[in-house]
């Protein structure tokens, strides 16, 4: 069985989601599933069925996470925020869709969720900036007080800080 869309967004945003199984975004049977159930061309049906995969992951990462699971519901919420990230892409517009900031919301709870069940711990920070600040995350390689260069990354339009960390920051920690 293949994923394949005539909807070449349908088609390029399913890929990009399944790109991040390489860093544990992902999983190939989820996005199999979710794909199949989505009807091609339809934008409703993508956003429903990518938020119902999202909270069926984000269900077995509870659940894990009460269960003493640290590393599966680690795992189950990354997916989760991957899922709900890959649902809202065609929802971006004037004026703003309060699904897209919903999802948004999804997004970050299941990541943050995932972020405390690192060893050390991913930090969400608050990078000062002009009269405001940026939201960001620390990724530390372990809890040594041995110093490290930092890498610092950005993202674009179409993509979120939570999404980053399948983008960037398992491939830096690792090196």
């Amino acid at each position: 069985m293949e994923i394949e869309f005539n909807n070449p967004m349908f088609e390029e945003w399913t890929q990009r989601a399944l790109l991040y199984s390489v860093y544990g975004g992902a999983d190939f049977g989820e996005c199999l599933t979710t794909a199949e159930r989505i009807t091609d061309g339809d934008r409703e049906s993508w956003y429903e069925e990518w938020v119902k995969t999202g909270d069926r992951v984000s269900a077995i990462a509870d659940d894990s996470k009460r269960g003493g699971h640290a590393v599966s519901a680690r795992e189950a919420y990354l997916r989760a925020s991957n899922y709900y990230r890959t649902a809202y892409p065609f929802l971006y517009g004037t004026p703003t869709d309060q699904r897209l900031i919903e999802t948004f919301e999804k997004e970050t709870d299941a990541f943050e969720h995932a972020a405390a069940l690192f060893d050390p711990r991913v930090e969400p920070v608050e990078i000062p900036y002009e009269d405001t600040t940026l939201p960001g995350y620390f990724y530390r390689v372990d809890d040594s007080e041995y110093p490290r260069p930092t890498v610092i990354a950005t993202n674009g339009y179409d993509s979120t800080i939570q999404e980053m960390h399948f983008a960037h920051a398992v491939a830096a920690i690792r090196r």
